[in-house]
């Protein structure tokens, strides 16, 4: 994905057909925050095509925080197709470190899904928090 290929639809969304899980994900541009109303640089851009190109850096490792927040939460073991990735929430402002929330369908609680924020700080993407669907994106 290029930076010039981010373009958010008038709901603050944009979706991309990802190769790595074979599948279509939605993009949301929250609307808390200032850059939802202001024109998006090229570099803002970019930091959100690079997380997306960089999923395999940070896939692996919000799966096995989703493994072990089952057995954590609901003491079951989950497996590889008990996950996918519906959505990744635009967390920063224009002029702040990226942070990311990804959201998770999850057979193990359809109703709530997970949900796991990811920081991104020079290249190295730490997962900060986990839990239901709603943690990515509030």
């Amino acid at each position: 994905m290029k930076a010039t290929e981010i373009i958010f639809n008038e709901d603050l969304e944009m979706y991309v057909f990802l190769k790595d899980l074979d599948d279509e994900v939605c993009i949301t541009l929250s609307d808390s925050l200032s850059a939802s109303e202001e024109e998006l640089t090229e570099d803002y851009k970019g930091k959100i095509a690079s997380f997306v190109n960089n999923m395999p850096q940070w896939y692996s490792r919000a799966y096995n925080s989703i493994i072990a927040w089952a057995k954590d939460t609901y003491k079951i073991d989950a497996h590889v197709q008990d996950i996918e990735l519906i959505n990744i929430f635009v967390l920063f402002e224009q002029n702040e470190d990226e942070l990311f929330g990804v959201e998770f369908r999850v057979e193990f609680d359809v109703e709530h899904g997970c949900g796991i924020k990811i920081k991104v700080d020079n290249g190295k993407y730490d997962i900060i928090e986990v839990g239901t669907g709603d943690v990515a994106f509030c």
